[in-house]
């Protein structure tokens, strides 16, 4: 009775930890991307800056539904930058207000803090 309940713990260990290895190398290969989305806050006209809340929206999407994983939100132009404490919803990005000018220099520094990162921005 002994050699059966060792050999049926045993089996039942392996069997765990083999869902346990396979569970890890299955979220290894088929990771979900993730990135920090950067979105240019410079004026632009608010039928333009529309349009990127339309394309923010479609990242939203993806991210509500695990196809992809937005890190955080940083909103930047010349006179700085803003790391949102949480994701927006598409509501409270397209009630934010468009201020100051492009800067090269600012964008160029957030692409080398950041290692993974898409860039929304006015065109």
């Amino acid at each position: 009775m002994k050699q059966l309940n060792r050999y049926l713990l045993t089996v039942l260990g392996l069997g765990w930890l083999s869902f346990l290895i396979a569970a890890i190398l299955l979220n290894q290969v088929f990771a979900v991307p993730n990135f920090v989305l950067l979105i240019e806050r410079s004026y632009c006209p608010p039928q333009q800056w529309q349009q990127v809340v339309q394309e923010y929206t479609k990242l939203y999407r993806q991210h509500q539904q695990l196809r992809i994983e937005i890190e955080s939100v940083v909103l930047f132009n010349d006179l700085g930058e803003e790391v949102l404490a949480a994701i927006p919803t598409p509501e409270e990005l397209r009630a934010k207000r468009t201020y100051g000018r492009a800067s090269s220099q600012r964008e160029a520094k957030l692409r080398t803090t950041y290692e993974q990162f898409k860039i929304i921005r006015c065109f």
